[in-house]
């Protein structure tokens, strides 16, 4: 046995004991106690900072409240555990729209990097933009931009491709790593159409169940981009440092490598761009048509109230399988002729590739039911409401995930555990401080921005992240290269991002709020790519 599988293995036995023993300690609290409701979040995040793996982190803190809730017995547990919230858990159209969506955009995105039209459309691009380094950075972010459908593939896609451009070009393939993942992960956590969506949405729909206002999880989500700070001002931060030239020290010391010669394309064949293009142009189209047309009441999509009805009613679960689907037979029919088997080969293993996220998120829920049941979000708003004013909740919220996301390495992780705390508890502070509906929304709306900025700042610069480490992997420099020159950005976007919860809290809408922090974030960094005059 290799040694690293039996120190895994140790590591992983002291831990299930800490977890099981601690539980049937806490299982003899009072029931109502802060220990015994805080418990199975306790336990989720010791076990993924301790093991680096949310879906094992994330089951342990499911054990944890199912033996809590049945009194310390383990067979009735179990019973109640499957009964009364894992199988409830994947019921309902957006629990099963979110799973069936999220596979069928995983096999979509595989033949789609298989069919080496994106490789086709990133060559050609970064081509035509020329030799220089703002060229080649700035046509790198663009083609990420374009890769809006999944983070970690357009790491990866990009990177690979423009590693041997950027030696040609005198870039250091650190910078490139950065350009490469501060373009995948935000852009991919605030585009309406991704392999991140309906993860999102399905949180967003059970963190506000009960809520005193409408729930509609994707005009909830839109609301939320312009709270998400810090993955818009990491967007907007690229391009001005790629502009100004802008790099910190710890940027600068890394030098451009000697040219290695070009990667050979994935298919060895000269493909047309469009195999990828059209696909994903009937991917958009069919998933915003599925709204109007799926919808429980007709909608007019020749006015711009129909479209706010269409995107308002019950469509969204429905709209996103619809789209996904046409996508797919779009990109299968749009796929190179005589590699048809390939062709599903690759879908085969794209949709494989995001089983191990759908455990994370049926996890998620599961926990998340747990939470209600054990009243954690009740003391949680308890304690709200008695020591934070409302407004200050986002930045609380942003600075929980971004240290949660940093420490566990994982953006899906923290959101499936943060969102059916942060929502539930801002609903009961809301309620408890004897707020409007239209306040609470609002209130809300600014704490799923922070939840989703948190837990991509943190994945995003973490060590232990994927995309951190794909990023690396795929722009040919080390990780630890690229988290130290990295860390240097994002701690300018998330200081940004700070001031735009304060200018929420200081009563500033999540709109003026983020803008004038892009303002300030933009004169920063013009004085910090200043020239210096020789000491």
């Amino acid at each position: 046995m290799p040694k690293g599988s039996a120190v895994k293995r140790f590591r992983g036995a002291i831990i299930a004991g800490f977890w099981l023993l601690g539980t049937l300690a806490v299982a003899r609290v009072d029931h109502g106690s802060l220990v015994r409701a805080l418990w199975p979040a306790v336990v989720a995040v010791g076990v993924i900072v301790w093991l680096r793996h949310a879906a094992v982190g994330l089951a342990c803190g499911v054990a944890a409240g199912a033996l809590l809730l049945a009194g310390g017995n383990p067979l009735a547990a179990m019973r109640s555990g499957m009964a009364e919230h894992l199988f409830p858990a994947v019921q309902g159209p957006w629990r099963i729209g979110a799973i069936a969506f999220t596979l069928i955009l995983g096999s979509f995105a595989g033949i789609l990097e298989r069919s080496g039209g994106f490789e086709a459309l990133l060559r050609r691009r970064l081509e035509r933009g020329g030799e220089g380094e703002r060229d080649l950075l700035g046509g790198t972010y663009l083609v990420g931009l374009l890769c809006f459908f999944d983070g970690l593939a357009s790491s990866l896609l990009s990177g690979r491709i423009a590693r041997p451009m950027a030696d040609r070009s005198g870039v250091s393939r650190e910078r490139l790593a950065w350009v490469v993942d501060s373009t995948g992960s935000p852009v991919a956590c605030v585009a309406f159409i991704s392999t991140w969506i309906a993860t999102q949405l399905s949180l967003i729909e059970q963190g506000l169940r009960g809520a005193p206002f409408p729930v509609d999880p994707y005009a909830l989500f839109f609301r939320s981009v312009p709270a998400n700070a810090y993955c818009l001002l990491t967007l907007l931060l690229v391009p001005l440092a790629i502009r100004w030239n802008y790099q910190p020290r710890a940027m600068r010391k890394f030098a451009a490598r000697a040219p290695e010669g070009e990667i050979s394309g994935a298919t060895g064949e000269a493909v047309r761009p469009w195999v990828v293009l059209v696909p994903l142009g009937v991917l958009v189209v069919g998933i915003l048509a599925g709204f109007p047309l799926l919808g429980a009441e007709p909608a007019d999509i020749l006015t711009a109230d129909g479209w706010r009805r269409a995107f308002s009613g019950d469509a969204g679960p429905y709209a996103l399988v619809f789209g996904s689907a046409a996508g797919w037979f779009a990109a299968l029919a749009c796929f190179p002729g005589g590699r048809r088997r390939e062709a599903l080969d690759a879908a085969v293993h794209g949709a494989g590739s995001l089983l191990p996220a759908l455990v994370v998120l049926v996890l998620a829920w599961t926990l998340g039911g747990m939470f209600g049941a054990l009243g954690t979000t009740a003391h949680l708003a308890g304690l709200l409401a008695g020591g934070c004013p409302l407004g200050w909740l986002p930045l609380l919220v942003f600075v929980v995930g971004s240290s949660m996301a940093f420490t566990t390495g994982t953006s899906w992780g923290t959101m499936g555990l943060l969102m059916p705390l942060a929502l539930p508890a801002a609903l009961g502070a809301a309620n408890a401080a004897g707020i409007a509906p239209e306040a609470a929304q609002s209130l809300c709306v600014m704490v799923i921005g922070a939840v989703f900025g948190g837990a991509t700042l943190g994945d995003h610069c973490s060590p232990f992240s994927d995309t951190t480490i794909v990023s690396a992997l795929a722009s040919g420099c080390e990780t630890v290269d690229h988290v130290t020159s990295q860390l240097p950005f994002a701690a300018m976007a998330a200081l940004a991002a700070c001031g735009a919860y304060a200018g929420m809290a200081a009563g500033l809408s999540p709109v003026v709020a983020t803008f004038l922090a892009g303002g300030l974030l933009a004169v920063w960094t013009r004085w910090l790519a200043r020239p210096r005059a020789p000491r």
